[in-house]
């Protein structure tokens, strides 16, 4: 979408009447930052103001001034980013890792004549499970809860974490992101919503959902390995992987079973290891204490 039409959604979300400049000489003004068609003021009492020409088209509470870009804080996750010649909404992090997370064991279920509105993650680990909890919260303030179900294994009873969020503002606000369906095991990155934070985000709680790392004894070789069932939307996270620098291998296909969805994946080299362990990293304990020991004998390697 152009930045034409993306500043008219905004006129009409934020508009407050024909404001021009010069109309509401009660408050002081100064300019922040001039882009090519837009201007942002900062009021002495608070606030800010997107204009366009003489036009205000945007007034916002809190703004992130950085290099080249303004960033204006939305709701439910978002923000308005105001660069030379572009306007885009981008994913806040929490949001962008929220996405990852749903891509690799989560989905959303829509069935509106049933009323059934739902946004759900599976896992085995309790910490994942509580991070989506807990970015649900950050993203849109409201509760979801952990449906724990229990099976016997061979090494005894194991809980399985199930938590689910029934919404249909928060599973049509998703839905709309495109990041997972509509077919089984489908997903896509919200790439055209997401600045270079937002990527190392959502790749952070894709990997943590659907990564792997393998080590041998004493870790002296280990893969840092990225797998899905759906080949298009992982050739979107290595391509992400690659606007971030790094220099993933080629994806590799496993034919299964019949009865079993072919397995694809790629690995990140070990030159990049500790670049992915910085930028990226991972919220499962599992992969958290194997990156830290890939991280002290990488560091160890470098020295001698």
């Amino acid at each position: 979408m152009g930045g034409g039409s993306r500043v008219k959604q905004y006129e009409r979300r934020f508009y407050e009447g024909e404001q021009v400049r010069g109309e509401r000489e009660e408050e002081s003004f100064h300019v922040l930052r001039t882009f090519e068609k837009y201007e942002v003021r900062e009021a002495e009492g608070g606030g800010y103001e997107l204009l366009k020409g003489s036009e205000v088209i945007g007034i916002f509470s809190e703004a992130k001034v950085e290099e080249g870009r303004i960033i204006f804080k939305l709701s439910k996750g978002m923000s308005l980013e105001i660069l030379e010649r572009k306007v885009r909404e981008i994913l806040a992090p929490e949001k962008a890792e929220l996405c990852g997370l749903i891509a690799s064991d989560g989905g959303i279920y829509i069935n509106s004549e049933k009323g059934i509105y739902e946004v759900y993650f599976d896992s085995e680990d309790r910490e994942l499970a509580e991070l989506f909890i807990n970015l649900i919260g950050e993203v849109y303030h409201e509760t979801a809860r952990d449906y724990i179900r229990f099976e016997e294994t061979g090494e005894g009873e194991k809980a399985y974490h199930k938590p689910r969020i029934y919404s249909k503002k928060i599973a049509y606000d998703l839905a709309d992101l495109g990041i997972k369906g509509p077919e089984d095991f489908e997903f896509h990155p919200p790439v055209d919503h997401l600045d270079e934070e937002g990527k190392r985000a959502y790749l952070r709680g894709f990997f943590s959902g659907d990564g792997n790392i393998s080590m041998t004894e004493g870790g002296r070789a280990h893969n840092i390995r990225i797998y899905s069932t759906y080949k298009e939307g992982l050739e979107e996270v290595r391509q992400m992987f690659i606007d971030l620098g790094f220099h993933p291998h080629e994806i590799r296909t496993d034919h299964r079973k019949p009865g079993w969805r072919d397995l694809h994946s790629f690995t990140i080299p070990a030159e990049d290891h500790l670049k992915f362990i910085e930028e990226i990293g991972s919220r499962k304990p599992e992969h958290i204490e194997k990156l830290q020991l890939i991280k002290t004998i990488d560091e160890l390697k470098e020295e001698d």
